[in-house]
């Protein structure tokens, strides 16, 4: 039997523009917002050649938003985000140092309060191919929240750590290849040690939990996985068959 929430179907992809599907979503009803948004890294160019290695960033359409498109593109999705959150919501925003700096902002300026961001921070990242930078092997986590009484979940954080409390560093290699098995996605994210954690920090069996940008899917198979239910939007048809055919083999393991 479907779930609904209004006229909008729980545990489903739906192919749109997010900012035009989260007006389908009821205001305040929204536990958890999981946002992993274009970095717009094709702006700053995708192709560099060093010492006979050749390495392509990412070259996808959506990831090349004009620079003078881009703060409104990101002003429109996190104001959506906090108007369908409940009082005491979260919103984890994912960024680089391409595009961290303005999500911060807006979010500070639509009303989010700030808590402590998390790094992942990974142990095989692609080198600097240039040699001119520094390896990047980080990538951040905003935190903002919807007024008090957020979840964060500390029993679970000390049963992850020896009996402590956390730090916000995630420590993991990239996502590994049987988390892949189902397709191609140029920037998925992991599940064990990273997504599985977030979830299971920042929400509660039975919540509701929005994936504005689907990509390859890897939130709402943690969502699955753990008991929680979903709504996500993504404009590509080829990554919602990804996501819906890795959906198919996720059990519920809570």
């Amino acid at each position: 039997m479907k779930k609904l929430l209004g006229q909008i179907e729980l545990n489903r992809i739906y192919q749109r523009n997010c900012t035009e599907g989260m007006k389908m979503i009821p205001g305040e009803s929204i536990s958890l917002v999981i946002a992993d948004p274009p970095y717009n890294i094709g702006k700053k160019g995708s192709f560099i050649e060093a010492k006979d290695k050749h390495h392509h960033t990412i070259r996808e359409d959506w990831d090349n938003i004009p620079l003078n498109e881009f703060e409104k593109f990101n002003n429109d999705w996190i104001n959506e985000c906090f108007r369908v959150l409940k009082p005491g919501g979260s919103l984890l925003a994912w960024g680089s140092h391409h595009n961290i700096h303005i999500i911060a902002q807006l979010m500070e300026q639509t009303g989010y309060d700030m808590k402590p961001f998390y790094i992942w921070e990974k142990s095989n990242p692609a080198p600097s191919w240039s040699g001119r930078l520094p390896t990047t092997s980080t990538e951040y986590l905003l935190w903002g929240t919807k007024g008090k009484n957020w979840t964060y979940n500390l029993d679970y954080a000390k049963s992850i750590n020896n009996g402590k409390n956390i730090k916000n560093v995630f420590k993991t290699s990239l996502t590994p290849p049987k988390e892949k098995k189902k397709g191609r996605f140029p920037c998925q994210k992991r599940i064990e040690g990273l997504t599985d954690h977030l979830v299971k920090l920042h929400s509660l069996k039975g919540d509701i939990i929005l994936v504005p940008f689907c990509g390859s899917g890897t939130e709402c198979v943690v969502a699955k996985m753990y008991g929680r239910d979903f709504i996500s939007f993504e404009t590509k048809p080829e990554y919602i068959v990804l996501a819906n055919n890795r959906l198919d083999d996720i059990c519920d393991v809570s």
